[in-house]
């Protein structure tokens, strides 16, 4: 006898049959005749056994004799009828010949189908093959059912869309994301005739790519048309989908206006917030400007030519977004001087100097501390560091020190000398250019000094050697 453990993996179990009957040769006997790969055959003696394995195991079939001790197959038959989830299996009654009032008793009691002792090989077969297929077309029916009523409830547009491109089913979600007054008025038009004609080639090649794919799943953006030429954004999950044993394609249609509005709004205050941070910004470097007269205009001239400088380097982006940021806060460490240092119109005592160089470790206290700015650190932390290492504040060497300080460090220089002080005029264009070449390998890095030669050969008017020379050092 087989039983309900389990059997072979050399073949798919399609069908469950639940054998009921009190005598072991006829249960023997229907082993024998449904040895098929195609049936697990399980087997109960009496009527609560077969209840019992009913409600534990749900098989696609009950053969069941009608005789048996205590409960008959009449009872057995009528309480599986009763059972909300056993209500529907097909049922083959085993009845005696030619005993008609057994067959009336068993057709009010629910039975589908009927096969009389001694049972015929060949009719057997047809019966029990009859009420397999009677049952995967209920369970088909029903999965559909299942199918439909949650694809309707979805609030997502969902379509099952043909190797034609046409829609075979619709939700009432996605009739109303294109505009339509049911879903009965998208069935049977074509799919892409709802997408906006920048996406159709891209959703074509999807759909035949999906088509093809068994295991095919795809997710991305589109634009579908709603009626009067209105356009609503949409996020598409397709995959490969078997409808009536046939390939199609189920997209599942999300419509995200509302995410894409979240998103500007959430980009719109970002930009706000970064304007505002910019503002503030250069108000300080105003501020700073405000206690040293004597370099009034310098933070917006170095910013400016920074910013040009590093760009014909071939920076951009966010990189430069904070080489502006950190030339506008470059002097910001000054904060921290005494204004009788800051303001002092002669020379420096050693000790003023000393005092004057922890304007870049300020810088670095004051900024470090604010995430935002951190990525600007390195202009106001570095740029008194030299190429040769005997710059400060921690002696960094060549490349060790940061670009944004090396491209700034040129640009200051330049600045520097070319504006005149209380003390002294500013030089001529071409010296100090000339003094800017000298320091190329000492004070200066020589690659940052070439490019800057050939952004101030556009504007001044250098002989063609001054232009070519290479830098010194």
């Amino acid at each position: 006898m087989s039983d309900d453990r389990g059997v072979s993996d050399a073949y798919p179990v399609k069908t469950m049959i639940l054998i009921v009957d009190d005598n072991p040769a006829t249960c023997l006997t229907l082993k024998k005749l449904l040895d098929d790969p195609a049936y697990r055959l399980v087997f109960a003696q009496h009527g609560e056994e077969a209840l019992s394995k009913a409600v534990r195991l749900r098989p696609d079939l009950v053969l069941l004799d009608t005789l048996m001790p205590g409960m008959d197959g009449c009872e057995v038959c009528r309480r599986l009828r009763r059972h909300p989830e056993l209500s529907e299996v097909p049922i083959i009654m085993m009845t005696p010949p030619n005993d008609q009032r057994v067959r009336l008793r068993c057709i009010e009691a629910g039975a589908d189908e009927f096969v009389t002792k001694p049972i015929d090989l060949a009719e057997l077969r047809a019966r029990v093959r009859m009420a397999s297929r009677l049952n995967r077309y209920r369970r088909l029916l029903a999965e559909r059912a299942r199918f439909e009523r949650l694809i309707t409830l979805s609030p997502d547009g969902i379509v099952i869309v043909d190797a034609e491109g046409i829609i075979r089913l619709a939700n009432v979600a996605f009739a109303r994301m294109v505009g339509a007054g049911a879903r009965e008025d998208v069935v049977g038009q074509k799919f892409l005739a709802f997408v906006h004609r920048e996406g159709v080639e891209t959703f074509a090649r999807e759909l035949i790519g999906l088509l093809a794919d068994p295991h095919g799943v795809t997710r991305f953006e589109v634009e579908m048309v709603r009626g009067q030429g209105a356009l609503v954004p949409v996020e598409i999950n397709a995959g490969h989908f078997l409808w009536d044993g046939r390939p199609t394609v189920q997209i599942i249609a999300r419509d995200i206006t509302e995410r894409r509005q979240a998103a500007e709004r959430l980009r719109r205050a970002h930009v706000e917030l970064r304007q505002a941070y910019d503002a503030t910004i250069e108000g300080w470097s105003r501020a700073l400007e405000l206690r040293d007269r004597e370099t009034e205009g310098h933070t917006q001239r170095v910013t400016e030519l920074t910013v040009r400088l590093a760009r014909a380097m071939g920076i951009e982006g966010e990189a430069l977004v904070h080489i502006r940021r950190g030339a506008l806060l470059h002097d910001i460490g000054k904060m921290g001087i005494p204004d009788h240092i800051l303001r002092k119109p002669g020379p420096l005592t050693e000790e003023e100097q000393e005092l004057m160089k922890k304007h870049t470790t300020y810088a670095y206290e004051m900024l470090s501390p604010i995430e935002y700015l951190r990525p600007a650190l390195d202009i106001p932390y570095c740029h008194h560091e030299w190429w040769d290492g005997t710059g400060y504040p921690r002696g960094l060497k060549g490349e060790e020190i940061p670009l944004a300080a090396r491209i700034f460090a040129v640009v200051d220089v330049w600045d520097a000398l070319c504006s005149d002080r209380p003390y002294r005029r500013g030089l001529p264009p071409h010296e100090a250019l000339a003094y800017i070449r000298r320091q190329a390998g000492t004070q200066l890095d020589p690659r940052v000094v070439e490019a800057f030669v050939e952004l101030i050969a556009e504007e001044l008017p250098l002989d063609p050697w001054e232009r070519s020379r290479p830098p010194t050092g």
